[in-house]
């Protein structure tokens, strides 16, 4: 209930109160300097009964209406708080976007990049991408589809980056920056997996400093998906961040069907 309802509640719940207890000191207080005479005119007795009458009809009123708006929402909670999507099980909220590239193995450490970490990731397994990715919007950077030093290249036409990835890792980065560049080291164990940031390229050419551009502890981010090929599907090797430490796998929920 709002303040100022509440306010206004209150001093009419006290002006009605007072009329159902105390008529005639009410009507002194209120409305006898309205005559000329107030002990010549001065209500009876009927009046004064009348009055507080409809004082106590009128302070019922108020009260049924303060208690309904004040449990309202004790009812509604379940109702209007939304279930979760799939996606936003998965992956949380602000649901991601799709990082439509394609994005191959490479062993090489950039320079100059900010790293920022892998949150998660997904495998895909024999039986393809999962239907949930379809419904993801392509990320865009400012409008734009492809700012110059986007990580990866364009996928064959009437494909999708993610069509021939073996996992998607899941990043947040600041939403001024892009992803540029993803390191991938493969053994028989392990795949190791670093993402980086950056700015987009100058389009005439003039240097940028992506560390100071990118930082990472950017208060506005995006939410993203990156599709990644290996050089084997991981099968049962251990995801990993370079330095070693286990990555957290996201299943896909399983939904029953109707």
């Amino acid at each position: 209930m709002g303040s100022l309802f509440g306010i206004l509640a209150l001093s009419l719940g006290l002006l009605l109160v007072w009329g159902v207890f105390a008529p005639r000191a009410q009507w002194r207080a209120l409305a006898a300097w309205s005559v000329s005479d107030p002990h010549k005119n001065e209500p009876g007795g009927a009046a004064y009964g009348w009055r507080r009458f409809m004082s106590a009809l009128g302070a019922l009123g108020l009260a049924t209406v303060v208690i309904a708006t004040s449990t309202a929402g004790l009812f509604d909670v379940k109702r209007t708080i939304p279930e979760p999507s799939i996606i936003q099980t998965m992956w949380g909220s602000p649901e991601p976007d799709v990082v439509n590239r394609v994005v191959k193995p490479n062993a090489a450490l950039p320079v100059g990049l900010v790293e920022f970490a892998v949150l998660d990731y997904q495998q895909f397994g024999d039986e393809g991408l999962p239907n949930y990715l379809a419904a993801l919007d392509y990320y865009q950077y400012l409008g734009q589809d492809a700012p110059l030093g986007y990580i990866g290249g364009l996928p064959d036409v009437g494909y999708s980056g993610a069509d021939r990835a073996d996992l998607v890792v899941h990043v947040r980065g600041p939403i001024l920056c892009i992803p540029r560049a993803a390191v991938i080291r493969e053994t028989e164990e392990t795949v190791q997996i670093a993402i980086y940031y950056g700015l987009p390229n100058d389009p005439a050419g003039a240097p940028v400093d992506h560390t100071v551009g990118c930082p990472v502890d950017a208060t506005l981010t995006a939410s993203l998906l990156i599709p990644l090929e290996l050089r084997a599907p991981v099968g049962a090797r251990t995801v990993q961040t370079l330095e070693g430490a286990d990555l957290a796998r996201v299943l896909v929920p399983f939904v029953p069907a109707d």
